[in-house]
C-alpha cells in the first residue's frame, strides 16, 4: 500500500498468497526485505497444516528491484524448516519462524534470526549469493 502522510493509507495490492505444500495453510512477513542488484530478497513464513497441528518453516522470494509488487521467483521449497529439538518441542511446537536478518555486504554472510517452538531465538547463515540461487534454482514454473 502506500501513504503521502503515514496516516491514511490506499493502493493496496496483493503481492503472494498460499501455494501449497509448507506454505499451504498461510503465509506471513519475515525480516526486512533486501536490496540486491537482482531485485528484493523477500523472507517469508509459510505455514502447513500436519496431523500434529501446524508447522512453520521459512522461504524466500524474489522481487523485482523497480515493481516490488512483481514476484519474479519464489521458493517451491522451504529454507528453513523445523527439525531440532529446540525447533520441534516448546511451548508452540515445530516453528522456524524468521524475525530479522541482517547482510555484511564485505564478506556476502546473511545472518537469519529465527524464533523456534516460541521459546528460543536462533541464528541460521548463509551468504546473499546462494540464497539469491537458490530461490532462482528452486523456485515454481509460473
Amino acid at each position: 500500500m502506500h501513504s503521502k502522510d503515514l496516516v491514511y493509507w490506499g493502493k493496496h495490492r496483493f503481492v503472494i498468497g498460499t501455494r501449497g505444500g509448507w506454505q499451504s495453510t498461510k503465509i506471513g512477513a519475515g525480516p526486512v526485505p533486501i536490496e540486491t542488484p537482482e531485485g528484493w530478497v523477500m523472507i517469508y513464513h509459510g505455514v502447513l497444516t500436519s496431523c500434529n497441528g501446524f508447522v512453520y518453516s521459512a522461504g524466500a522470494a524474489l522481487l523485482d528491484l523497480e515493481q516490488p509488487g512483481k514476484v519474479r521467483y519464489r521458493t517451491k521449497r522451504y529454507i528453513l524448516a523445523p527439525t531440532e529439538l529446540y525447533e520441534c518441542v516448546g511451548d508452540t511446537p515445530n516453528v522456524a519462524f524468521p524475525v530479522a536478518s541482517v547482510h555484511d555486504p564485505d564478506t556476502d554472510e546473511l545472518r537469519v534470526y529465527y524464533g523456534a517452538a516460541d521459546t528460543c531465538v536462533c541464528l541460521a547463515t548463509t551468504t546473499l549469493t546462494e540464497l539469491v540461487q537458490f530461490i532462482k534454482d528452486n523456485s515454481f514454473a509460473d
